[in-house]
């Protein structure tokens, strides 16, 4: 019995110590391998990812965090050299900056069959201005070859100490074993939100601390000692998969398997208990107090005496909406940044006509207010910045206007100058935003158009009996469809546009017209004649084409088995094509295909084929609608059937031979 236990326990200290990796030190095995063991398309893999966070305080400073972090990286090959170099961010407070410090590395090959090791020198870390909110540290290792192995290592001091960054247990290459050690003061209560479809380890304890404080002051230093008790969090995880971009997903960051810690309340000893939010309601009232938010909604004397102008002899609310709306969009521009706070305040920034997404729409909020109108802010998430999952101060980044006219909410974001009611920009098309008032009340709202966005192409064709094609084309956007126009064809020229049109459908174009684009209230509608050489087959005196030519999806955008993740297409949409041909004198048809109509569950979506022939005419319509802007994953295997009838319907043949 002595025996077997001693087994046991020598068997239980060599998983342990084979657990336990030391930075500087790694084996020839590790460094050898030439693919990972469990994932071998991978082109790179963590093997081990270690994170230590901690406070401190010191009496002039007051309390700060750590955060101590050690990567363990093995490259296998030459597409994995983007794993070389490590980015870390470094926000930027308004009196104190975080600091990176203590930056360590090697970088582990093998020579004649040794591992040798080259150094990182001060010359591999480089840092840089990300924006006036951000900078970032870059990280880059020496001597890095297919196979190496890399050991970096890092201190963050962050004076930010009420907000912990998440942990991210999950990247776009596999991770052998992370585990994250957190001990927070019992001063500080954090509530802890994961995300992500893999298990997590995940322990609360406490423990008793002595934290050694010192006061400068007159040059010397007095060192003197704090008893507290700490929450001491461990989180671990194992074998976890590359977390990879798929088609038409909004931002992989929401289903990274991933754990957030949010400041609930704080009771410092000799204050007063302060509670934090917990619901979206606290949030949302939290964010309207701000004086960067709620109070720049209450200014108006900087504005008024232009906007009674504006308005003089306009009778109806959507008159006076549109004409405060086309004002802001005309006077001002957008720097770029997002956030729910103004950064140098609205007046500043009407003068100056330059403002960050808070400052230009709670601008517009309050003009609107001044004229009468209902509008209040909405906050929302953008879709870089994810999907809020859980009531956090942090996880709305954005806020666009909402207007209330005959129990209608209508949308306005004035940062883009192609934009027009309800029809926002992409990246705020995040599902859903929280409307606030100035009573504290909110409410969630829908940020999804209400209409399809549609892409119309009327297209009229004459064959040849060599192959080629001419024919006349008209196609016409709305909405959301004729927005992303807009902004695409404003950044270049007329010229470079026909450019792209022509090689990317290898046709010759001319006649080209373009309407409506300074209009935005009507659809974008263009038209042209082209010509075409080899847009169909002849073989044995038989003409072969595909009624759609060039239009036709030839290839469908989900091939994997299994997706964890909804499809996002942004905004729900409808393409319809309407085409006639007129085949060549002296031939019939002989075979055309034959309809069909595909419909998504739950009508999420359809699509409609038919091709019909009269005489020397053959008619086509075509319609694909998706009336659900986001597919859940569950009915990824049907939405992937769907685009298989489309692709196989639409390569189909007809077939034309001589009377």
């Amino acid at each position: 019995m002595k025996l077997r236990l001693f087994f046991l326990l020598l068997l239980v200290q060599q998983v342990v110590s084979s657990n336990e990796i030391k930075f500087g030190k790694v084996s020839k095995e590790e460094v050898a391998a030439t693919e990972h063991a469990t994932y071998p398309e991978a082109n790179a893999a963590i093997l081990h990812k270690e994170e230590r966070v901690w406070y401190d305080y010191q009496y002039n400073k007051g309390w700060s965090l750590i955060r101590e972090v050690h990567y363990r990286i093995k490259i296998y090959n030459k597409e994995g050299f983007d794993w070389a170099t490590l980015q870390v961010p470094l926000y930027l407070g308004e009196s104190e900056n975080e600091t990176i410090h203590g930056v360590k590395g090697y970088t582990f090959n093998l020579e004649n069959g040794k591992v040798v090791s080259q150094k990182l020198k001060k010359d591999g870390v480089f840092k840089e201005d990300v924006n006036k909110y951000r900078k970032r540290a870059s990280i880059t290792m020496p001597e890095v070859h297919e196979g190496s192995v890399l050991d970096i290592k890092y201190e963050v001091n962050s004076p930010l100490y009420w907000y912990i960054d998440e942990f991210k247990l999950q990247y776009d290459i596999p991770v052998d074993y992370v585990k994250v050690r957190l001990d927070i003061p019992e001063y500080f209560v954090f509530k802890q939100y994961s995300r992500g479809f893999h298990p997590i380890d995940f322990t609360q304890t406490k423990d008793n601390r002595t934290l050694k404080v010192s006061k400068f002051s007159s040059n010397t230093e007095k060192n003197s000692s704090l008893d507290l008790i700490e929450n001491v969090y461990n989180i671990s995880a194992s074998d976890l998969p590359a977390l990879l971009e798929e088609k038409y997903t909004s931002n992989i960051d929401n289903y990274r398997t991933a754990i957030q810690f949010e400041l609930a309340s704080t009771n410092f000893p000799n204050q007063v208990f302060k509670h934090y939010s917990t619901t979206w309601e606290d949030v949302a009232k939290t964010i309207y107090n701000y004086d960067d938010f709620g109070g720049e909604l209450n200014k108006d004397n900087y504005f008024d005496d232009d906007i009674d102008q504006l308005i003089s002899g306009l009778s109806s609310y959507s008159e006076k909406a549109m004409a405060i709306f086309q004002y802001v969009k005309s006077k001002m521009n957008w720097d770029g940044y997002t956030g729910v706070g103004c950064s140098q305040g609205v007046r500043k920034a009407y003068k100056e006509g330059t403002g960050n997404v808070a400052e230009i729409n709670l601008m517009l909020i309050a003009m609107f207010k001044y004229a009468g109108l209902n509008a209040n802010p909405i906050l929302v998430s953008t879709r870089s910045h994810g999907i809020p999952l859980f009531p956090t101060r942090n996880g709305f980044n954005y806020v666009v206007a909402g207007l209330e006219i005959q129990n209608d909410l209508i949308l306005f974001d004035a940062t883009e100058k192609n934009a027009m009611p309800d029809v926002l920009p992409t990246r705020a098309l995040n599902w859903f935003g929280r409307l606030i008032r100035d009573d504290d009340s909110s409410s969630q709202v829908s940020l999804m158009p209400k209409s399809k966005s549609l892409d119309a192409v009327m297209m009229n064709v004459h064959l040849d009996e060599d192959g080629s094609i001419a024919g006349k084309y008209r196609q016409q956007y709305t909405a959301n469809n004729a927005f992303a126009f807009r902004n695409g064809y404003t950044e270049g020229s007329e010229e470079s546009y026909l450019d792209n049109l022509e090689k990317n459908s290898d046709m010759e174009i001319s006649g080209f017209d373009l309407q409506n684009i300074e209009e935005l209230s009507k659809p974008i509608v263009q038209s042209y004649e082209f010509k075409k050489e080899a847009a169909y087959e002849v073989i044995g005196g038989k003409l072969y084409l595909s009624p759609m030519f060039h239009l036709a999806t030839r290839v469908n955008p989900f091939k994997m088995e299994k997706r964890e993740f909804p499809v996002d297409y942004g905004y729900p949409w409808e393409d319809k094509y309407m085409i006639s041909i007129k085949i060549p004198e002296g031939y019939t048809v002989e075979s055309i295909p034959e309809p069909i109509a595909v419909v998504l569950p739950e009508n999420m979506g359809q699509f409609r084929y038919n091709i019909s022939a009269n005489g020397e005419v053959i008619n086509a319509r075509i319609e694909t609608a998706l009336n659900s802007p986001v597919i859940p994953a569950f009915y990824y295997a049907d939405l992937k059937e769907f685009y298989r009838h489309i692709v196989d319907k639409e390569s189909e043949k007809i077939v034309l031979t001589k009377s």
